[in-house]
C-alpha cells in the first residue's frame, strides 16, 4: 500500500487529471438519467395481484385511470356552455395518443349510450353526440342519463351539479408526469369562474410525487453545503471543508452516471439515495482527514526542522497505510451488503442496491487515488491551521465525557442505554404498516383537495377490478354468471367506501328493461343465454363494436366488474380485495375463476412486497456485515458486537415511528435500510482504532482515550454532519416523504453514533475480546489530565 500511495503522490497531477477527465466524461451521461414512477419497477411480476392486473390490461385495456370531475358553480351541469366544455375536454382526451380510446367514459364519450326499446327493436344512441342548444334538447339528455341507473354518480351526481370523465392511459414508460401534463392540457383551457374542475386518480397523485421528489435537485447541494460547514466547524480548517465535499461530489457523480450508462431509471423512492452516498463518502473522508492531521502533528513534533511538504507526504502515506485497510473493510462490507440487494426481483430495490454500492466503491477508489494526490498538491497545514484543528471544542468535551462514562460507569451506561432503547422500541407495537399515495403529502395540497372533492361528489377516484374468467366462449352470457356478478355488485354496495360498481350485467339489465316497455320490474338479468345474446346483437346494430371492450372480451369468456373506491389506503384496499374475492368465490358457478387486480390494487402488492423486501434488505445487510466482519476480524464475537449499534438503530427507528404515528410504508422502510448502511462504518472504524492503540506500548487507558479522540471524534463529526444534511429535508413543505426521511435519518445518526461510543465500546471493554486486546492484561494506571488534553 505504501508503494501505491507514493505512486499517487509522485504522479499527482496525472492522477487528478485522469480522475477529473473520467468525472467530466461521466457527467455528460447524467442528463440521460430519468426519475420515473412505474409500479412495474416496484413489484415482482409473480405477485398474484400483478398477474391479474397484467391480464386485465392486456384484455380490457385498464392500466392507469384518471378521473376528471367538472362541477357547476351555479346551477347544474345541464347548461349549454358547461356541456360544451365537457364535450371539448372529452374530445381532447380522445385525441391524446396515450389514451385507451375505448375506455373513455363520460356523458360526451362515444361509447356511452342511451338504450331505448320500441316495436322494431332496440335504439342505441350516444348520450350527447351534439351539445344541446335549447331546453328541450337538455331535457332529452337528462332523460337519457336518468334512464340507466348505472350512470348515477358515475356520469352525473345525484344533485346534477357534477359530472365525471374517466380516462384510462397506457403505460408510456416515461413516468406519470407525462400523463398529468396531457390531462391538464385538455382540462386547463376550460377552467373559468363557471366551473370547478378537479383531477384525481393514481397517475395524478404519482405525478405530484415525481414533482415533489424533484426537489432533491435543490436539497442535494444545500445538504452538501451543510455537511461541509459542519465539517469546517468541527476541524476549523480549509481541508476539512474541501476534501470531504470533493469526495462526496465525485462519488455521487460516478454513481448516478453509472446508472445512466446502464440505462437504469431512478424512481421517487430512490431519489434521496445520492444524499446517502454523499454521507457515506464524506464519512470515510473525515476518518482519513482526522488521521492525517494526527500523523502530521506527530511527524512535525518529532522533526521540527523538516520540510513541511515532505512531512505532509509522509503523513499521507502513514495515514493511508494505517487507515486504508480499515476503509477497505468498511467499504467492502457496505458495498457487498448493498450489491446483495440485486437478488431481489423488485427493480426499485435493485436500483437502490446498485446505486449505493457503486457510490461506496467510488468513495473508496477516490480515497486511494484522487484524494492523496490532491492533498499532496495542497499546501501542508500551517501552524495556525494545526493549532485551530487541535483547539479544544465542544466536540472534545463531549468525547471526554463519553470516554469517562465508558471507562468508569460502563455498566450503568450499558444498562441505561439498553433500557432507553428498549422503551423506545416498545413504540414498535404501535407501528402501523400502511401505504397511501395521498398519505405522502400533508397540508392543503391541490392533489388531496381535488381527490376529496371527487370522492365526496362522485363515485370515487380510485378503481379496482374483479376479473371473471368462465373458461369458455360466451360463458359470460350465462345467466348464472351474470347473476353472480350482480350479487357481487350488491354485496360491494354495502361498503361505504364503494361509490359505484359497473359491469356488463348492468347494461344487459337496462337492455332487458328497454325491451319490456321500460317496466321497472324488468330491470333484471335476461332469463337465458340466448336472450342475452339477442340483446347484444340488437345493441350492435346501432351501437359501436368497442362499446363494451372495457367490460368484456371479444369471445365473452372474460369480463370485469369495475369498482369505484373512495380510498387508496392499502389497509382498506387489502380488506376490500380479500372480502370481494372470498364472496365472489362463494357465489360464482363451479369452474368460473375470479381474481382481483388492476387500478389501485398494485399499490397493495407494492406495499406488501416493498415492506417485506425492505425488512429483508435490513436482515440481508446485517447478515453481510456480520459475516464479513467476522471473517476480517477472525472472530464471530466481532461480528456480533459490530451489529450492536446497527440493531439499536433499527429498533430505535421503528419505535420512534410507532410513537410519532409515522406509518411503516415504502419510503420509511427504505430509510431504515439506508440508516443501517450508514451506521455500520462507525463501529468498524472504532474497533480498528481500539485494536491499533491497545496493541501499542501505551497504557490501556491512554490507548482507549486516543482511540476515542480520533475515531470516536470522527464518528461524532460524521453523524452530526449527516444528521444536519438529511435534517434539512424537514423543510420540504407539504411532502411527508422528505419530512420522515429528515427525522428518521437524523435520529438514526444520533442513535448509531451514541450506541457505538457507549454500548459498543462498553461491551468491548467489558468482554475484552481477543480480536481487540489479543490477551493483553488489564492496565488502567494512566490518568490523563483532561484539563490539558
Amino acid at each position: 500500500m505504501t508503494t501505491w500511495i507514493n505512486l499517487m503522490i509522485r504522479h499527482r497531477y496525472w492522477v487528478m487529471g485522469a480522475v477529473l477527465a473520467v468525472t467530466f466524461g461521466l457527467m455528460s451521461q447524467i442528463g440521460h438519467l430519468e426519475v420515473i414512477v412505474s409500479s412495474d419497477n416496484m413489484v415482482p411480476q409473480s405477485n398474484h395481484y400483478i398477474r391479474t392486473g397484467n391480464e386485465i390490461e392486456d384484455t380490457f385495456g385498464h392500466k392507469y385511470s384518471v378521473a376528471i370531475a367538472v362541477t357547476a358553480v351555479q346551477g347544474t351541469i345541464y347548461q349549454t356552455p358547461i356541456l360544451e366544455k365537457i364535450k371539448r375536454i372529452t374530445a381532447r382526451m380522445m385525441n391524446t395518443p396515450a389514451v385507451i380510446k375505448t375506455s373513455v367514459t363520460g356523458i360526451a364519450a362515444r361509447k356511452v349510450k342511451g338504450i331505448e326499446g320500441n316495436e322494431e327493436g332496440m335504439i342505441v344512441n350516444a348520450l350527447m353526440d351534439k351539445v344541446p342548444q335549447d331546453q328541450p334538447g337538455i331535457d332529452t339528455l337528462k332523460k337519457a342519463v336518468a334512464s340507466n341507473p348505472v350512470y348515477d354518480d358515475l356520469l352525473v351526481s345525484k344533485d346534477q351539479k357534477t359530472t365525471l370523465i374517466v380516462v384510462d392511459f397506457k403505460d408510456t414508460g416515461k413516468g406519470m408526469s407525462v400523463i398529468d401534463e396531457a390531462v391538464r392540457a385538455a382540462v386547463d383551457p376550460e377552467r373559468d369562474a363557471s366551473v370547478d374542475i378537479s383531477l384525481g386518480g393514481q397517475p395524478i397523485a404519482l405525478a405530484q410525487l415525481e414533482k415533489f421528489s424533484a426537489r432533491m435537485a435543490f436539497f442535494l447541494p444545500l445538504a452538501l453545503l451543510i455537511i461541509g460547514l459542519i465539517h469546517y466547524e468541527a476541524f476549523r480548517t480549509f481541508q476539512a471543508l474541501l476534501l470531504p465535499l470533493v469526495t462526496a461530489i465525485i462519488a455521487v457523480i460516478w454513481s448516478l452516471s453509472s446508472l445512466a450508462v446502464l440505462k437504469q431509471p431512478m424512481d421517487v423512492f430512490n431519489a434521496a439515495t445520492p444524499i446517502l452516498i454523499m454521507a457515506i463518502a464524506a464519512g470515510h473522508a473525515v476518518q482519513v482527514l482526522k488521521r492525517y492531521y494526527e500523523e502530521f502533528s506527530t511527524l512535525n513534533a518529532g522533526s521540527p526542522g523538516a520540510e513541511p511538504r515532505e512531512l505532509s507526504r509522509l503523513a499521507i502515506v502513514r495515514t493511508m497505510t494505517r487507515i486504508g485497510p480499515v476503509m477497505i473493510v468498511a467499504c467492502t462490507v457496505a458495498a457487498l451488503g448493498f450489491f446483495s440487494l440485486y437478488v431481489f426481483e423488485i427493480k426499485s430495490v435493485q436500483t437502490f442496491g446498485v446505486l449505493t454500492g457503486i457510490g461506496v466503491l467510488s468513495a473508496m477508489v477516490l480515497e486511494f487515488t484522487f484524494i492523496p494526490a490532491l492533498r499532496s498538491a495542497l499546501k501542508p497545514p500551517a501552524e495556525k491551521e494545526r493549532r485551530r484543528e487541535q483547539e479544544r471544542t465542544l466536540w472534545d468535551r463531549l468525547l471526554e465525557r463519553i470516554y469517562h462514562l465508558v471507562m468508569e460507569r460502563r455498566g450503568a451506561v450499558t444498562v441505561i442505554t439498553v433500557a432507553f432503547l428498549g422503551c423506545v422500541s416498545l413504540g414498535g407495537y404501535l407501528l402501523k404498516s400502511e401505504s397511501s399515495t395521498k398519505q405522502l403529502f400533508y397540508g392543503a395540497q391541490q392533489i388531496t383537495v381535488d381527490d376529496d372533492k371527487i370522492n365526496a361528489r362522485m363515485a370515487g377516484s380510485n378503481t379496482v377490478y374483479l376479473m371473471v374468467d368462465t373458461g369458455v366462449d360466451d360463458g359470460i352470457k350465462n345467466p348464472a354468471v351474470l347473476q353472480a356478478m350482480e350479487k357481487v355488485q350488491e354485496h360491494l354496495a354495502q361498503d361505504p367506501m364503494v361509490g359505484k360498481t359497473v359491469s356488463l350485467a348492468d347494461f344487459l339489465k337496462r337492455m332487458n328493461q328497454a325491451m319490456n316497455a321500460d317496466n321497472p320490474s324488468s330491470y333484471r338479468i335476461p332469463a337465458s343465454s340466448d336472450l342475452a345474446a339477442q340483446y347484444l346483437l340488437l345493441y350492435s346494430n346501432s351501437g359501436e363494436p368497442g362499446d363494451f371492450d372495457s367490460y368484456v372480451d371479444n369471445g365473452y369468456q372474460k369480463a370485469v366488474v369495475q369498482i369505484f373506491y373512495k380510498s387508496d389506503l392499502t389497509t382498506d384496499l387489502t380488506a376490500i380485495a380479500k372480502q370481494t374475492q372470498e364472496y365472489a368465490t362463494s357465489v360464482f358457478p363451479p369452474g368460473v375463476k375470479t381474481s382481483i387486480g388492476g387500478g389501485v390494487i398494485p399499490t397493495v402488492a407494492l406495499h406488501e412486497e416493498m415492506i417485506r423486501s425492505k425488512v429483508l434488505n435490513i436482515v440481508q445487510i446485517l447478515g453481510c456485515v456480520f459475516l464479513l466482519t467476522s471473517l476480517v476480524f477472525r472472530s464471530v464475537l466481532a461480528g456480533v458486537l459490530i451489529l450492536t449499534p446497527l440493531v439499536a438503530t433499527v429498533f430505535a427507528n421503528f419505535g420512534f415511528m410507532g410513537l410519532a404515528g409515522i406509518p411503516l410504508n415504502i419510503p420509511t422502510a427504505l430509510v431504515s435500510a439506508m440508516a443501517v448502511g450508514i451506521a455500520a462504518d462507525y463501529a468498524i472504524y472504532l474497533a480498528y482504532r481500539l485494536r491499533e492503540e491497545l496493541r501499542s506500548d501505551l497504557p490501556e487507558a491512554q490507548a482507549i482515550h486516543r482511540a476515542f479522540m480520533s475515531a470516536g471524534k470522527a464518528t461524532i463529526f460524521v453523524s452530526t454532519a449527516v444528521a444536519g444534511g438529511f435534517g434539512l429535508l424537514v423543510t420540504s413543505w407539504g411532502f411527508n416523504v422528505h419530512l420522515w426521511m429528515g427525522l428518521l435519518i437524523a435520529l438514526a445518526m444520533v442513535v448509531s453514533a451514541f450506541s457505538t461510543l457507549t454500548v459498543f465500546a462498553s461491551l468491548i471493554l467489558t468482554l475484552r475480546p481477543k480480536f481487540i486486546f489479543n490477551g493483553k492484561t488489564r492496565d488502567l494506571s494512566w490518568n490523563p489530565d483532561l484539563s490539558k488534553a
